[in-house]
């Protein structure tokens, strides 16, 4: 039963990636993007950890980042690439890169983003968000949870430094050190948000992430299909226009307001959508 959620949601998130920037709509097959997308990253990471929180225990599930990120670096660093050698990192050199042209073909995005061999190092990051979640659920006091939450971070932050001088900290292809290094700020950002909310009880400032978050899956989605940019100028692209420089940053809050307005009252009428 477990697994078949599972299932449904990977597809589901998967369906919506490519509708986000796979160009599903515009129903072109000679357009159309197979793997191209945050929601497709997430799904990806979301399947090999649902395995391992059922499969594994915490110290598990731990050695599994571990295993996933070394494998990751191992493979990028020693496979040599046709044309281009092993330990490439270049854009159109690296493994991860050829792995993706030669699989998806005319269904890749055409960017330098990789998605299928990176895929271990979503995996990991995911994985660092379901040890977190196990820190939060534990019996250990709310102060202490916001300590082990920080050194936690500050000791990934300092591994992706570290590991950058042997394995650089480069976003598209989700290196490993990249991993650590962006896994550690979310997990001071979760360290301080807790704290003050959780601990402190200082709430109510949160109210507008609130109305977000609970419908955090229709804010993306609008985001990415709807022309909120144009939305905001029919209301503020006349005072826009007196504002110099400022004026692009009206139109930018102003689409945001306009998306939070919507969600908003999805929030009062208590509509909040799943997966």
């Amino acid at each position: 039963q477990i697994y078949r959620k599972v299932a449904y949601r990977v597809v589901v998130l998967w369906i919506l990636g490519m509708v986000a920037q796979g160009n599903l709509l515009a129903f072109d097959p000679h357009n159309l993007q197979f793997y191209s997308n945050t929601l497709q990253a997430i799904a990806a990471g979301y399947l090999i950890s649902s395995v391992a929180l059922v499969e594994l225990r915490v110290r598990g599930q731990a050695a599994l980042v571990v295993v996933l990120l070394v494998v990751y670096w191992l493979l990028l660093a020693f496979v040599p690439v046709p044309g281009h050698g092993a330990g490439v990192l270049t854009p159109d050199g690296n493994l991860a890169m050829w792995i993706d042209k030669t699989l998806l073909g005319r269904f890749q995005d055409g960017t330098t983003y990789t998605w299928i061999l990176s895929s271990l190092g979503f995996g990991a990051t995911v994985l660092m968000g379901v040890l977190a979640g196990q820190l939060l659920r534990s019996s250990v006091s709310g102060p202490r949870k916001a300590q082990w939450l920080a050194a936690s971070g500050f000791v990934c932050l300092l591994a992706g430094w570290l590991w950058s001088f042997a394995f650089p900290i480069i976003k598209h292809i989700w290196t490993s050190s990249m991993v650590l290094w962006s896994g550690g700020w979310c997990l001071l950002l979760l360290a301080l948000f807790y704290w003050l909310i959780d601990v402190k009880a200082y709430r109510r400032w949160a109210f507008f992430f609130i109305v977000i978050g609970m419908n955090a899956i229709v804010a993306y989605m609008a985001a990415e299909v709807l022309p909120w940019a144009q939305i905001s100028g029919i209301f503020f692209a006349g005072l826009a226009k007196h504002l110099g420089i400022f004026g692009e940053a009206l139109l930018s809050f102003g689409a945001l307001g306009i998306l939070w307005l919507c969600l908003y009252y999805l929030y009062r009428n208590r509509t909040f959508i799943r997966i």
